[in-house]
This record gives structure tokens, C-alpha cells and sequence, in this order.
């Protein structure tokens, strides 16, 4: 595919923090025609946990849903049917598209890894080309591997005054919270680090405090309830020396936070030690750290960000990403 101008694509995806939307507007920005098909229809914590841990009951219920939109958008063509990171997408729903669309390219990719994700690989044969950013899903699975992107409002050259030496801002599953209070007890005497810590709903910390250890003396005040904007999280990476993310212990690619630390020319602190084997790695802006043991030196939060090449940048850009994965001329 050379261009987008003029072709017809259905986006299948979850919202997931407005990416979903960001997405698409990259899209038809380069002139094509989008359909958003959502990809499971409900955002509640409890129906996203019965999704997980129970699909077989989810799938069917979500498969029937997608039939009836599909209808209602009432599409004779598509080019291109693109699923992004799909979590209820069925063998029954791909087959439908396939029979309805045969000349459309199929294309799929996935930024959470495949053990986290198992029914994805019902559907892998279903798609011209499959996309991971783990690595390790070109050895497992056979797909092309591709790192994520920023947004173009992370993309920052302006210098800010400082407000925070170290900022965080994330969902808390897994071991997130652990880690981060070992890393607040760990830095360096008068470190000012901003922590915004995000529960899905209020039960959900009630249920951590029972089933994780690390959680069961956390104050229900150190948490927030509600997903902070985008334009919020700009300001304080603008604001901010350093980010500090953890990846879940189970993935292996880098997440969505690394690229935007690194559009937003801010140093990273990161629990992924695979970072080491990419293109923009340099240890004077990544500084990694142990998960048991979190240390972030001194001479780190002092010392500036060296910027990288100019073409690393564009590489990683949410349009970089579009031209590699859809195989767009880079002139777009």
C-alpha cells in the first residue's frame, strides 16, 4: 500500500486512553475514509476482569454486538481492515470479514504480549501481515517486530522550569505498586517525585488490599480514581526531568510511556532491561533499574538529556509507526 488517499479502512480496536482515537485521526488526516469498529464495548473494571479471566463467556456476547455494528456502519468495501491490540476479537467475527471483504488487506498489531493475550493467536492466520512489539513474538508467532510511537503533542524541544526530578503516572497492576515504593524510599535525599497512581474503580483497591501483600497497609489516599488527561500528562512530563515507568513483568517490549518520555526529549527510568538492545539507547538519559531494588544515582537527575538523531525521532513518531506497519512510502 503507497498511500491512504481515497482508501476505505476499518479500524478495529479498544478504547484504550483516547490511542484509539489518536489513531484514527492519523489516518484520515492521510485522506482515507475511517470506520471504528470498538472492540470490547464495555470499560467497566469488572466486565474488563470477566474478559480476561473468563472470555469464553465474554466472546460470544461481544461477537453478536460487533455483527449489529457492523451492519449499522453498512460498508460494501473496505482496503484495509486494521485491528490494534484487539481483546474480544473471534475466530467467527474474522471469518465474517473475510467473506465480506475478500480484497481487503488485513493487518494486525498487537502492543501487549501474546501470553497475556492468548486468544489472539485463533486469529493470527486470519491477517495478511502481523505485527508485535515484543520481540519475541517474530520467534513464537512469526510476527514482524515494531516498537510502539508517541503522539505529536508529547514532542517537546522547549525547556521547561523544573518541577519535579522524577514524575509517574500509570495504571497499578501487577507489582507497579511495590516497586514504586521501594523506588520513593530509595532516591536520593530531596528528590521531589510526582506519583500519580490510577485504580480503575474503588472496589479494586479494596481487592488489592486483600490479595497483594505489598498493598495491604497502601492508604486508599495515595490513589486516584479517575484517569488523568492527556494534556495534564504533558504538562507534567514538560515539568519533569525524568519518567519513570514499569513495564508489567510479563511483557518484554516497551511500553507506550518509554516512546513519550522520549518524544518529550525527558530522561526514562525503567525496570525493562531489554531497552538496552534498541536504537535510541543511551545510558546518560536511560537509567535502568532493579525491580527488588530500585537505585537511581545522583548524577543521573543532575546531569542534562543528550538528544538523539533527528531520523530516531521521526522513526518513532505515531507517523512513523503508521508508515512502517501499513508499508507507506515515508514521504507521507
Amino acid at each position: 500500500m503507497k498511500d491512504l488517499l481515497g482508501k476505505n479502512i476499518l479500524l478495529i480496536a479498544p478504547r484504550f486512553f483516547g490511542y484509539e482515537r489518536d489513531i484514527r485521526n492519523e489516518l484520515e488526516k492521510r485522506g482515507a475514509r475511517v470506520d471504528w469498529l470498538v472492540d470490547r464495548p464495555f470499560d467497566k473494571p469488572w466486565q474488563m476482569a470477566t474478559t480476561r479471566l473468563l472470555p469464553s463467556l465474554v466472546l460470544p456476547v461481544v461477537t453478536r454486538h460487533s455483527y449489529k455494528a457492523l451492519e449499522e456502519l453498512g460498508a460494501t468495501n473496505y482496503d484495509l481492515i486494521f485491528a490494534v491490540n484487539p481483546v474480544t476479537l473471534a475466530p467467527e467475527l474474522m471469518q465474517l470479514l473475510r467473506r465480506s471483504f475478500p480484497a481487503a488487506q488485513m493487518i494486525l498489531y498487537m502492543w501487549d504480549s501474546m501470553e497475556n493475550r492468548k486468544h489472539v493467536e485463533k486469529i493470527l492466520s486470519y491477517f495478511d501481515q502481523t505485527f508485535s512489539f515484543d520481540p519475541l513474538s517474530n520467534t513464537n508467532y512469526g510476527m514482524k517486530f515494531r516498537p510502539l510511537f508517541y503522539l505529536e503533542e508529547y514532542k517537546n524541544e522547549k525547556i521547561f522550569e523544573k518541577s519535579f526530578d522524577l514524575s509517574f503516572i500509570g495504571t497499578i497492576h501487577a507489582d507497579r505498586y511495590a516497586i514504586i515504593d521501594r523506588l520513593s524510599n530509595n532516591l536520593p535525599k530531596n528528590t521531589n517525585f510526582f506519583k500519580y497512581l490510577y485504580l480503575q474503580a474503588e472496589w479494586v483497591y479494596w481487592s488489592f488490599r486483600v490479595i497483594k501483600s505489598s498493598m495491604r497497609h497502601a492508604k486508599k489516599s495515595d490513589f486516584q480514581f479517575k484517569p488523568l488527561a492527556k494534556n495534564k500528562v504533558q504538562e507534567i512530563f514538560s515539568h519533569s526531568l525524568a519518567i519513570a515507568d514499569i513495564e508489567h513483568p510479563k511483557q518484554r517490549g516497551l511500553t507506550m510511556r518509554t516512546f513519550e518520555s522520549l518524544g518529550a526529549n525527558k530522561k526514562l527510568v525503567t525496570t525493562n532491561l531489554n531497552i538496552q538492545q534498541y536504537d535510541f539507547y543511551n545510558k546518560n538519559n536511560i537509567c535502568i533499574i532493579d525491580r527488588n531494588n530500585p537505585q537511581v544515582p545522583l548524577d543521573f537527575l543532575m546531569s542534562p538529556y543528550q538528544k538523539i538523531p533527528l531520523h530516531l525521532y521521526e522513526k518513532y513518531s505515531l507517523s512513523g509507526w503508521i508508515n512502517e506497519v501499513l508499508g507507506l512510502e515515508s514521504s507521507n
